[in-house]
């Protein structure tokens, strides 16, 4: 009777005594410790679901670490995380076996529960294991259409499961256009590093080195996109029901009002700008500079101009009746202090931008206690500078000598906006750029839309937006 157990000889590849284990219940995660020469591996000859011998690629696969990985991965320089030196010596390795003709011509599982896998991991898991998991899966492997003329290689079925799940979501029309950014833009990290290890001269040899090269900002990515994201980063809300009173016209402009009113599409507006920027970002990262915030004299007064209203409106209830008269009226006769509507309004200072100090009046005239605070930068530093608050602002040669430059700090702003009164407003052309002119990075993006969701922050474009929907947006 044959051996029911399939062993691999690693002796045969390095010469040397090996210790083989078999994997709890034929479980598909092998290792190989070329230090200790032990390997552990699926002994199994066939997977009892599908009839396909997975096992067996496993072995190879791990065959291929004893050949050609190190001993140790070797001490990992500040920063660089384990996990992808380990996920790209995989690549490495799935390629010498190619190039060797020992491809890993069948799946390593089946192609049901690799499908399952990333389905989850599309909808529930970070940016960094979606990477993880489809830099292990993607290798090549001879194309056996006997029609062609010449050898061609594809990629393996299970990459051909990972691709196909990754336009399902896309496809998806309950997911948002920022989390189907996301998957675009993991799918656009694998294809880098998958090329940077794979691409080489003809005639030689992948090395090592390659991995130690590349897992440095492979591990800066992974640690920026680790968080899983929040429910609402990935489904989109659902419609609410339309009302509509009798004899309204269900087209009628007065259901538009109200949504503007309570900010609903300005906010819906932001969250699709963004994604929009998330879709025209690189795949690369950059970082945001220093911030250092000023706190200039506010010299110039302009409570006398605000005071044009009253102070006090009439109530059904309180403790100070003025308003007798108004008793056969309304019974409103007590007096109560009315709220000064304000909030906190961010502008982008840099040289896209344009705004003076009667635009300042305009909307604090709107929002007396309004604090408005304007940012700007340059090289690896930026500054931002809180411009008016009650009731006072700089002058107007403070902000013609501060305003212009670049962006630099558009996260640690938005940050700082977090920290102040609602309504959060940030008027900005959404253009985003880090310190050194690092731009359009995934990470810098994915940051902003954090923070404006984190801090349900309100974008508008210009100052004459301001104008038009502060008032409105402060209004609950």
């Amino acid at each position: 009777m044959p051996n029911s157990k399939a062993y691999p000889y690693p002796e045969i590849v390095t010469g040397e005594k090996w210790e083989v284990v078999g994997t709890v219940n034929n479980s598909p995660e092998g290792s190989t410790d070329n230090l200790n020469r032990q390997m552990t591996v699926p002994l199994d000859r066939e997977c009892s679901e599908c009839g396909i011998n997975h096992s067996r690629m496993i072995r190879r696969h791990e065959l291929g670490h004893a050949k050609w990985s190190p001993k140790t991965m070797g001490k990992l320089k500040p920063g660089v995380r384990a996990e992808a030196v380990h996920v790209l010596e995989e690549v490495r390795v799935n390629h010498l076996l190619y190039e060797k003709e020992l491809a890993l011509s069948e799946p390593s599982q089946c192609l049901d529960v690799i499908q399952q896998k990333t389905m989850k991991l599309v909808y529930e898991s970070g940016i960094a294991d979606i990477i993880l998991m489809g830099l292990a899966s993607r290798w090549k492997i001879p194309n056996d259409d006997t029609e062609r003329k010449y050898i061609t290689a594809r990629f393996c079925d299970e990459w051909i499961v990972i691709a196909a799940c990754f336009n399902m979501i896309r496809d998806d029309n309950t997911v948002t256009d920022y989390r189907k950014q996301q998957i675009r833009y993991a799918e656009k990290v694998i294809h880098q590093f998958y090329h940077n290890i794979t691409n080489h001269g003809y005639g030689l040899t992948i090395s090592y080195r390659k991995v130690q090269k590349y897992a440095e900002p492979l591990s800066a990515i992974l640690d920026m996109f680790r968080d899983k994201p929040e429910h609402d980063e990935v489904y989109k809300p659902k419609p609410k029901p339309q009302h509509t009173a009798p004899g309204m016209d269900e087209n009628s402009d007065e259901g538009e009002d109200s949504d503007e009113l309570n900010g609903g599409s300005l906010e819906q507006r932001t969250r699709d700008n963004l994604a929009e920027l998330l879709y025209r970002s690189t795949q690369g990262t950059g970082r945001w500079g220093e911030m250092f915030t000023h706190q200039p004299p506010l010299s110039v007064n302009l409570q006398s101009r605000l005071r044009n209203g009253r102070s006090y409106r009439p109530s059904d209830f309180g403790y100070s009746p003025k308003y007798i008269n108004r008793y056969c009226i309304d019974k409103k006769i007590f007096k109560q202090k009315m709220t000064a509507l304000g909030g906190t309004i961010l502008i982008d200072a840099s040289g896209s931008m344009s705004f003076d100090g009667q635009d300042i009046l305009e909307v604090m005239q709107q929002l007396p206690a309004v604090t408005i605070a304007m940012y700007n930068g340059s090289g690896d530093t930026g500054d931002l500078r809180i411009i008016a608050k009650n009731g006072k602002r700089v002058t107007e040669k403070y902000l013609d000598d501060y305003s212009g430059f670049g962006n630099i700090v558009d996260g640690p702003a938005l940050e700082w906006l977090g920290t102040q009164p609602a309504r959060r407003i940030w008027v900005s052309d959404m253009h985003v750029f880090g310190a050194h002119g690092h731009t359009a990075g995934f990470n810098l993006m994915a940051d902003v839309n954090k923070l404006v969701r984190k801090y349900n922050i309100v974008n508008l474009k210009n100052i004459e937006e301001v104008k038009e929907h502060a008032l409105k947006l402060n209004v609950v």
